[in-house]
């Protein structure tokens, strides 16, 4: 074993030797097998944050210190593997700092604490915050320019995501979020297109000509029914 050492924020002795270690691995020599791994994939360094945790007897300062570390080692990693898949990254950074808030809500957890599950919860909400504006916020730049354009990038959009996989309780809530950022824009910009037609003549051309086609507009509930069939896995 390496003789323990001393170290001004972990103290002395095998415990601070033990954090030491693991602050290491979390500082980047413990390495997730990007070769064989997706958006689901529980990346190795939580099972070592949790340890580190627990060694930290109830220090916030330390509990701080590892959580930043597991999470610089986190977001690295997924920066690594997703570099070329938009949104991808923070689903996995989603599924993976859920993972901890679970462990953390255990009964009975020593590491748990109000101020660490809050931080948790941050961490959160910051990365749907960011995967919305990765992957679908910029759909709503289109709606009242060209609906065609946009209903191509939904669907695509769509299809794309549909396949990944979400814990399941974030998966309602991404869900919720996404439909309360697009449905109601799109709503809008309908509703704004058939103001627009009513009552000219060249509008009920358009109307007629639309109705000949054979792709319809998607309404609204459409829309709902394509997110909510969004992260099955």
């Amino acid at each position: 074993m390496e003789a323990a050492r001393d170290d001004s924020r972990f103290g002395c002795g095998e415990v601070a030797c033990d954090l030491h270690k693991m602050e290491k691995d979390l500082n980047g020599t413990f390495c997730l097998d990007i070769h064989n791994c997706n958006e689901a994939t529980i990346h190795p360094a939580n099972a070592l944050l949790i340890q580190a945790l627990q060694l930290c007897s109830d220090s916030t300062v330390l509990w701080d210190h590892m959580l930043h570390c597991w999470a610089s080692k986190l977001e690295e990693d997924a920066e690594t593997v997703f570099r070329r898949e938009k949104g991808r990254k923070h689903i996995f950074l989603l599924n993976n700092t859920y993972d901890v808030w679970q462990l953390m809500r255990r009964p009975g957890a020593a590491f748990a604490s109000r101020e660490l599950m809050g931080k948790l919860v941050s961490l959160i909400q910051t990365y749907k915050k960011s995967f919305l504006a990765e992957s679908w916020v910029p759909l709503n730049d289109t709606l009242h320019s060209n609906l065609d354009k946009f209903t191509a990038e939904f669907l695509a959009a769509c299809d794309y995501q549909r396949t990944w996989k979400v814990t399941a309780e974030l998966r309602y809530d991404l869900r919720e979020e996404i439909v309360d950022l697009i449905v109601p824009p799109y709503q809008a910009a309908l509703q704004l297109q058939a103001n627009r037609g009513r009552g000219s003549v060249s509008g009920v051309l358009r109307a007629i000509a639309t109705k000949k086609k054979k792709q319809m507009k998607y309404t609204a509930e459409d829309l709902k029914e394509e997110i909510r069939a969004l992260f099955e896995g």
